[in-house]
């Protein structure tokens, strides 16, 4: 029968003999399921706790001291104090309180749960199943008009198991790295159904800039891998007359894919993106170095100097929760001081993939998280908030993902789980064919 732990089992009880990791790197790797179902914020937060758990417990801080985190971290420690002292809100201070797990989630990912191939590999799978069932969720809602869970579409754009439409942006955020990865492992044809799956699903999804950032990936791939050219250029005129076939066939989504976006490239400082960014600059002009606070966009925005409230024939607000773009962003709300910290994250990261470029040479999934990441930093898109865990949650995961082929060589000298006397010994892991790949 059941029994209670007697008080001497309660003392013998060692916290310390607690394999930390074996509870995170199987939460963590499933990730790109969490952002199916929604729960990435629980997965980002139980997974940035353990991990500085395990980090006190080990007394080894050592990824605190890499150059993005350093500047993250920075970041975050200014924000806090500027909304703190500045514009005291209860939703901004709470805000600038807590994302921090951002940044900690990378450095789990990285430095602790992506240690290994086994871990890398598993990951993989879970991204490759997490996007093999969001596009054929967005294509069954495509064409029935409700996805698995009986949701319908939101004003001709896909959601899939959301209530509200992010899903194509999310797709073209992380498809890079499992396509390309399965491609590298031999599993040609699940690369090539997955690709063009997701494909399918990102023009369908009604999402304009993430039909955009799809079609950039392929083109930096091609142009620093050199062994996909071949293959991407047999892609290129198979995927154009899939994708014109479908455009002919939906006028609907021709509209909003090719129509509605050559008309905002343009005429933007007419379009609402550009209002929105117009706004934005009135107001970093007049909080040029501070910034009006976290989370104080929207407020700051709608004061009365700065224009009307609704703008346009089809009275769409001028000031929405941010001002959508994250360099926007971090000007507006944090001022200058602000900008250059989240500037130099971004510096530093891009720095390191590629100083580490050369050692991952012909590793197709390092290609594909370098390239994802850097349109990700691209300044001039529209994007969603940088404190959305939905838009933060792919943001982290790839940072996380790629600096893992970063920092082995630092690991190498050291032996088998010395970190926590528990772990399981970690592979020294930097090139392509030393994961089988």
């Amino acid at each position: 029968m059941f029994s209670l732990p007697t008080s001497g089992s309660l003392r013998s009880f060692d916290y310390r003999a607690v394999d930390l990791r074996s509870i995170a790197e199987p939460v963590a790797v499933l990730s790109p399921v969490a952002l199916v179902v929604g729960w990435q914020e629980v997965v980002m937060t139980l997974v940035s706790v353990l991990f500085v758990l395990d980090s006190w417990r080990a007394r080894d801080f050592s990824w605190a001291r890499r150059g993005w985190f350093a500047a993250l971290l920075a970041l975050w420690a200014y924000e806090l104090a500027r909304t703190s002292v500045g514009n005291p809100t209860a939703t901004g201070v709470l805000t600038a309180l807590q994302w921090i797990h951002f940044p900690l989630y990378a450095a789990a990912l990285s430095h602790w749960i992506l240690s290994d191939e086994k871990s890398r590999n598993r990951l993989l799978l879970a991204a490759g199943g997490a996007l093999a069932f969001w596009s054929l969720d967005c294509l069954l809602q495509f064409f029935s008009g409700r996805d698995l869970i009986g949701r319908p579409a939101w004003d001709n754009r896909l959601t899939s198991l959301s209530p509200k439409p992010g899903v194509g942006i999310q797709i073209a955020w992380l498809m890079a790295p499992p396509v390309l990865g399965f491609w590298q492992k031999g599993n040609v044809a699940f690369a090539i159904f997955l690709g063009v799956a997701c494909s399918v699903a990102v023009l369908l999804s009604g999402d304009r800039m993430a039909l955009l950032l799809m079609l950039g990936v392929p083109a930096l791939i091609a142009l620093f891998a050199r062994r996909m050219r071949k293959p991407l250029l047999i892609a290129l005129p198979v995927g154009a007359a899939l994708f014109g076939a479908i455009l002919y066939l939906s006028p609907t989504m021709y509209h909003r894919q090719i129509e509605s976006t050559a008309q905002v490239i343009d005429h933007f400082g007419e379009s609402h993106y550009g209002i929105i960014f117009k706004s934005a600059f009135e107001i970093a002009r007049d909080h040029p170095i501070f910034g009006v606070g976290m989370r104080n966009f929207q407020a700051a925005c709608l004061e009365p100097e700065y224009g009307p409230d609704e703008v346009g024939p089809e009275k769409l607000p001028r000031c929405p929760g941010h001002p959508h773009n994250a360099y926007l962003q971090w000007l507006v709300e944090s001022g200058l001081v602000g900008l250059s910290l989240f500037v130099a994250f971004v510096a530093l990261s891009l720095r390191e993939l590629a100083r580490w470029g050369p050692e991952n040479r012909d590793n197709l999934i390092f290609y594909g998280l370098a390239a994802s990441l850097a349109l990700r930093f691209w300044p001039l898109t529209s994007q969603t908030s940088f404190l959305s865990s939905w838009s933060a949650g792919p943001l982290f995961l790839i940072l996380g993902w790629s600096l893992a082929y970063c920092a082995p060589r630092r690991e190498a000298g050291r032996e088998p789980g010395a970190r926590t006397g528990l772990s399981r010994p970690a592979a020294h892991v930097s090139h392509a064919s030393s994961v089988g790949v």
